[in-house]
């Protein structure tokens, strides 16, 4: 389906970015999902098959979708994308991403990775938005690239 080019700079969604990063998973962290979501996988089937008509072949069938889960999870967030443009900051990975209107973040703050963003990054941006309580929080391995996008 081609994109009509004027159509889409009058869009308000669609926006070239002014910066733009990319923080893939941490090689380890890559690897062992998908030793775990193979391993599962492979084992679930076959536990399904050695064990047919018995309550194993139950416990098969979860280990085998919780393997392709995983897998599913390694590929689809591979890397947390963040894109700066003038009116939206989008960031996220995979499926789960967030547009916010760049209008909207009041402040931003550097500090050391928590949580789940330690599997891409060692260093965070939190972004705070203007309306109320809101915090979005950005892994990154340019930390000052970042903020001086960010402004």
């Amino acid at each position: 389906m081609p994109i009509n080019l004027r159509r889409a700079l009058a869009d308000d969604d669609v926006e070239v970015p002014d910066h733009f990063e990319g923080v893939p998973l941490q090689g380890n962290v890559r690897l062992g999902g998908w030793l775990v979501g193979l391993a599962l996988t492979v084992g679930g089937i076959a536990l399904m098959v050695l064990a047919e008509g018995t309550a194993i072949e139950a416990l098969g069938a979860v280990s085998a979708a919780t393997g392709a889960i995983a897998l599913a999870a390694v590929i689809r967030c591979r890397r947390y994308e963040t894109q700066i443009g003038q009116r939206w900051i989008k960031i996220g990975a995979g499926p789960l991403t967030r547009r916010i209107k760049s209008d909207l973040v009041a402040g931003h703050e550097l500090r050391a990775a928590t949580g789940w963003r330690k599997l891409y990054a060692d260093h965070e941006v939190v972004l705070t938005l203007s309306v109320g309580d809101h915090l979005h929080i950005v892994p990154t391995r340019d930390p000052e690239e970042l903020r001086t996008a960010l402004g």
